[in-house]
């Protein structure tokens, strides 16, 4: 039965592809940089590309969508010293004793490491999306759509690129070998560690899952960024990636064997609007609040569907406040500033923990502001700030934090 699933899915998916003899479209997006000597974080080395069709499945309908997307990444991640590698159970259940002999990327004998890595890895996304009747607040959308997708994911875990630089003078350590080149403990071939299975034996993952995912879409048709939104829409996900589905293909075991399930519903009012004479806008403001719910069961979660603090359910609530400011010299220069407070609820046991007794509810609570300048659609300079008012389980005191960048988009 699980064969005749997966091959049904196969089949429905490259349909319409099937179905015109013309070729795909292809587009890219979001180059982004490489990793400190990796392309010497120059050189756009991380890309996502794809190819999409509209073919015309039911008569009366709207085109339905095909797309395969590719993605490349390369970034540098770190070991969480938080959760015993052996167990999965976290420090914050632990007392004094146990802590002390558990397994954890912390202490004496990592005091003189560094704990990042190097991570580069790729996804493919491909889907097939139709939509149904007409969305009431845009003419060109659709009410409800229905997607079919299957998403796949190969990742390595490799030493810091800057350690292979020569005159790195000892300040990058091997994380996963030692001086000599020999594996360190826990790391190497047939190793494996259940609070993280991505860096099991060679720390080469592939990892893959089918999902569904229902939208129903009653919001206003907004081109461009710099007008206010209005509507409300809700999206309903299920994503499904057992041990059986092509996740078991490593000799340390299974890789990924979850299924997860998120409600998201989002709703925006517009509060005011000043044009311009040419269309443009002075400024707008518009308020939006959204809920996002979502819960994640299975023994093995894959490292990109980990929740927040690994507690398997999440709820969070979010208001925020949009302004934008005069559109100016072109349609796509403009300035906005946005006002959020999250209020984020975790609950449930603990994932990837292998006895599934340790469970906690936690809250954190966090106000931001941004602002953003935009400049012909390829400028993007930024300013964060915000202040973590309740941080959760963690002990830890209110604190601000800020950040800024300027990036860059190139649309091809």
């Amino acid at each position: 039965m699980k064969r005749v699933l997966l091959a049904f899915v196969c089949i429905l998916l490259v349909i319409p592809v099937a179905a015109d003899s013309y070729s795909l479209d292809a587009f890219i997006s979001g180059v982004s940089n490489g990793v400190k000597g990796f392309g010497l974080g120059l050189f756009p080395l991380g890309t996502t590309f794809g190819f999409e069709t509209y073919p015309q499945l039911f008569e009366g309908e709207s085109k339905a969508e095909f797309q395969i997307e590719i993605s490349f990444a390369f970034n540098n991640r770190t070991l969480d010293a938080n959760y015993d590698y052996m167990t999965g159970c976290p420090v914050w259940a632990m007392s004094t004793a146990e802590r002390e002999k558990a397994s954890l990327f912390a202490g004496e004998e990592w005091e003189d490491r560094t704990l990042s890595y190097f991570n580069p890895r790729s996804d493919l996304d491909i889907y097939l999306d139709q939509g149904f009747w007409k969305n009431p607040l845009n003419e060109n959308g659709t009410l409800l759509n229905i997607r079919l997708g299957f998403n796949l994911r190969y990742a390595m875990s490799l030493e810091e690129v800057s350690y292979s630089l020569p005159g790195h003078g000892g300040l990058v350590s091997p994380t996963f070998v030692n001086q000599d080149g020999s594996s360190r403990k826990p790391f190497g071939p047939g190793a494996v560690l259940p609070a993280y299975p991505w860096l099991n034996g060679s720390r080469n993952v592939y990892s893959d899952y089918l999902y569904l995912q229902l939208s129903l879409n009653m919001d206003r048709n907004t081109p461009t960024d710099a007008e206010p939104e209005e509507g409300m829409s809700v999206d309903l996900r299920l994503e499904y990636g057992p041990w059986w589905l092509l996740n078991n293909l490593t000799p340390e075991g299974i890789q990924s064997n979850f299924f997860r399930a998120v409600i998201y519903a989002e709703q925006k009012m517009e509060i005011f609007s000043i044009m311009q004479d040419n269309g443009w806008y002075w400024m707008n403001m518009y308020v939006g609040h959204s809920d996002n719910l979502s819960y994640v069961w299975g023994d093995v979660i894959p490292e990109n569907k980990i929740p927040g603090d690994r507690l398997r359910g999440t709820l969070q609530d979010r208001i925020w406040l949009h302004f934008t400011g005069p559109q100016f010299m072109a349609g796509d220069c403009y300035t906005y500033i946005e006002l959020n407070l999250y209020n984020t609820l975790m609950f449930g046991n603990v994932a990837n923990e292998i006895s599934g007794t340790t469970s906690a509810v936690e809250l954190q609570t966090v106000f931001s502001a941004r602002l953003q300048l935009r400049l012909f659609g390829f400028i993007r300079v930024e300013y964060q700030v915000g202040y973590d008012i309740v941080q959760g389980i963690w002990p830890d005191r209110p604190r601000w934090w800020q950040n800024s960048g300027i990036s860059f988009y190139v649309s091809l």
